[in-house]
């Protein structure tokens, strides 16, 4: 393998290490702050892809003005997800609360079904077939917007949850509840927020990567799984885990692409996930040793 070749793997690999860091980065949030594991986390991807799909193709919105649509469709979504479904589960055992999700996660997909069909659908612009180059490799130019968003938004969340009383409340929250209680914060509006903002970053992620993949009503569980990879090698709860599991699943699954088979690939991220389980089972930065969502 030449050096160019093995440079634009890892180029590759972090672009779309930072656009799966974006995406994991809610369920990150959610389970750092309620320890609650959203399994339907990826259908609500599906439906912000489809949203900046639509957006497209009936408004003519470009991915990146459709944003601005979805992204406040994303966060109602969440807060209605909260008020109906997760709140209630709450009160119930952790393995009800993860058959909760996981069924809202099968009815989301078959509703996606049911009203788009089985089609896959991409954004087509332009633009679709643009490149840049850096130095001796490549780069397409809807995967650069994307994980340009992508690491601005994730700076944005980091500063929000490090610098401001909003993310001291979050942080407090995830840290003790009872002794956040006891302060006078309003656990249940944290709760709400938490996750609102959870999903509410998928609305970045969805029309942004409707231009990079097909979307159709099964993509969620694939981004789901690897959402769920990262979120564990890197630490639950973590913020810095997220950033640290998503570039190493993104960087091996390119090298590995190049130097075998696509399936091979695929399966490179569980590997991952089983190494990190047999070595360092807490994650590779544990909550006491990141930043803490």
């Amino acid at each position: 393998m030449s050096a160019t070749i093995l440079l634009q793997a890892l180029l590759s690999g972090m672009t779309n290490g930072a656009i799966y860091a974006l995406i994991a980065v809610g369920l990150t949030l959610v389970f750092g702050v309620m320890r609650v594991v959203n399994f339907a986390h990826g259908e609500f991807l599906m439906l912000a892809m489809y949203g900046g799909y639509l957006a497209w193709a009936h408004l003519g919105l470009d991915p990146i003005i459709a944003v601005v649509l979805v992204v406040p469709a994303l966060l109602a979504l969440g807060v209605g997800l909260f008020e109906t479904l997760i709140r209630p589960a709450m009160r119930v055992p952790e393995i009800n609360q993860m058959a909760v999700t996981l069924g809202l996660s099968l009815l989301l997909q078959y509703l996606a079904l049911m009203v788009f069909k089985a089609d896959n659908l991409l954004i087509v612009q332009d633009r679709s077939t643009a490149s840049l180059w850096i130095g001796p490799v490549l780069l397409q130019m809807p995967q650069a917007i994307a994980a340009l968003a992508a690491v601005l938004l994730l700076i944005g969340l980091y500063i929000v949850l490090r610098k401001t009383d909003f993310g001291l409340i979050m942080r407090a929250v995830s840290q003790s509840r009872d002794g956040a209680a006891l302060s006078g914060i309003d656990i249940g509006r944290t709760y709400r927020w938490a996750m609102g903002i959870g999903i509410g970053t998928l609305g970045v992620a969805g029309p942004l990567m409707a231009s990079v993949l097909y979307v159709n009503p099964h993509i969620g569980a694939l981004f789901t799984l690897k959402a769920f990879v990262i979120v564990i090698v890197g630490g639950m709860g973590s913020f810095g885990g997220v950033l640290l599991g998503a570039l190493l699943v993104g960087v091996a699954e390119s090298v590995a692409g190049v130097l075998t088979t696509a399936s091979v690939a695929a399966a490179v991220p569980f590997a991952l996930l089983i190494l990190v389980m047999l070595l360092r089972p807490e994650g590779l930065m544990p909550v006491g040793g990141g930043s803490r969502a």
